[in-house]
């Protein structure tokens, strides 16, 4: 794990392009702070997809585990890692797990993966315990693993109240 004081220090060298979604960044730190669930939504192209994860790690989330981010395609899990590796400039913080294929380093803070992938960590984990946020991306498509992942997290939150979804 990588100690605090050097994560805090590597997040003031993330690039934090001029997306719509920070114009909002203390209000979702404040949200997060309060709140175990938050759904949020958005305009296509506001930067939720890549700002978010980084704002979890704003938010301090990565201290006592990972920063799961889904992805219902692989292509997608893959091009958002890079351009996450990108913005923070930091390419050892961000990892991808797709099927096939694992580019995740040893001590990664963002774990970007498709839902399948986090569906079979469930089945050896129950409890996801190597997260301390987990994010759905693109939830309003209703895929079948969507649905099954979101059921799952409602059970999973109930248990573990340090989880944010």
């Amino acid at each position: 794990m990588i100690e605090i004081g050097k994560l805090t220090s590597m997040i003031n060298d993330f690039t934090w392009p001029q997306l719509p979604i920070l114009t909002q960044e203390e209000n979702f730190l404040e949200t997060i702070a309060q709140h175990q669930v938050v759904i949020l939504q958005g305009e296509t192209g506001s930067g939720k997809t890549t700002q978010i994860p980084k704002l979890c790690m704003k938010a301090g989330l990565h201290e006592h585990g990972l920063i799961g981010c889904t992805q219902p395609r692989r292509i997608a899990a893959l091009s958002i890692c890079d351009r996450l590796r990108q913005e923070t400039q930091h390419p050892e913080l961000i990892g991808a797990q797709i099927r096939f294929h694992n580019d995740c380093p040893k001590e990664m803070a963002i774990k970007v993966m498709t839902d399948g992938i986090l569906l079979q960590e469930y089945q050896k984990d129950p409890q996801l315990q190597a997260y301390s946020c987990i994010i759905i991306d693109e939830a309003h498509e209703r895929s079948l693993n969507i649905d099954i992942l979101l059921g799952i997290l409602n059970l999973i939150k109930e248990q573990r109240t340090d989880l944010r979804i």
